[in-house]
């Protein structure tokens, strides 16, 4: 299996789950309430450290959490530790590839929250993702998954300085820890951004900081194009949203937001 681009940065994991903006993300209670719509089990794509996973998990659903980045998975077990028996009894972990793998079973509800689909950038990728999905879809089960919607006027501007997204805060195991981002590089035949993250980690408050580099690339969609993607794979969109409240998807609509059938 490949090295997951979260993976070389020590304490990943731990790492995200001190970060504001994943924190303030409005999207696991959308995922809370489309679990609850579809019944068990719940099959998460790219579970990473279990944000989404466990409120649905602690709402009563049975999860299966699949991820390819060992870090992420074992900050989720580390969490799961700390949960109620009823809820650890709830939640299988699987490291896996969301591109290709094999559970032996289906689902009624697959997700694949907080951008999966932008880490699959080529062609080859999407469309195995979504041949896996299908294998794994019970009859009038829903795939689900969000993308960001593409705001032009920041593609074409120059990001490639690093911007602080989080200033220094102490976590709780004592160290301290910011973050930065940049978009090193935009390649538009691709659809791709080239970002780098860079964590800067001391070990006590004044301490000398040290940087962790995670560059890794993103590719983003049109509408249209989603719809084309799903046609190909076999499935349909029957619903669109542009925001976790269900809002429409429209001109300056933060997110695209899927609901997809087999057709």
């Amino acid at each position: 299996m490949s090295v997951s681009v979260y993976d070389p940065v020590p304490d990943v994991g731990y790492l995200y789950d001190h970060i504001p903006l994943y924190q303030q993300r409005g999207d696991a209670r959308f995922y809370d309430e489309e679990a609850a719509r579809s019944g068990d089990p719940v099959l998460e794509l790219g579970c990473g450290t279990g944000r989404v996973l466990l409120p649905i998990a602690r709402a009563g659903a049975t999860v299966v959490g699949l991820d390819g980045s060992r870090g992420m998975l074992a900050r989720l077990k580390d969490k799961l530790r700390a949960e109620p028996a009823e809820v650890r009894g709830r939640v299988e972990v699987v490291e896996g590839d969301a591109r290709h793998f094999e559970l032996g079973r289906t689902f009624p509800l697959i997700t694949a929250p907080f951008r999966v689909l932008q880490h699959m950038v080529a062609a080859l990728d999407q469309l195995a993702l979504l041949a896996s999905v299908a294998r794994h879809l019970a009859p009038g089960g829903r795939f689900v998954f969000d993308l960001f919607n593409p705001r032009y006027d920041l593609l074409v501007a120059d990001r490639s300085a690093l911007n602080l997204d989080t200033p220094e805060l102490t976590m709780a195991d004592g160290r301290t820890v910011s973050r930065a981002a940049s978009i090193k590089r935009v390649r538009w035949v691709d659809q791709v951004s080239e970002v780098e993250i860079v964590y800067f980690v001391a070990e006590r408050p004044g301490a000398t900081a040290r940087e962790y580099r995670q560059p890794f690339e993103m590719r983003w969609y049109t509408p249209s194009e989603v719809e084309h993607l799903a046609a190909r794979a076999g499935f349909r969109v029957v619903e669109r949203y542009g925001d976790f409240d269900r809002g429409p998807l429209q001109d300056g609509a933060p997110e695209q937001v899927y609901c997809l059938v087999r057709a």
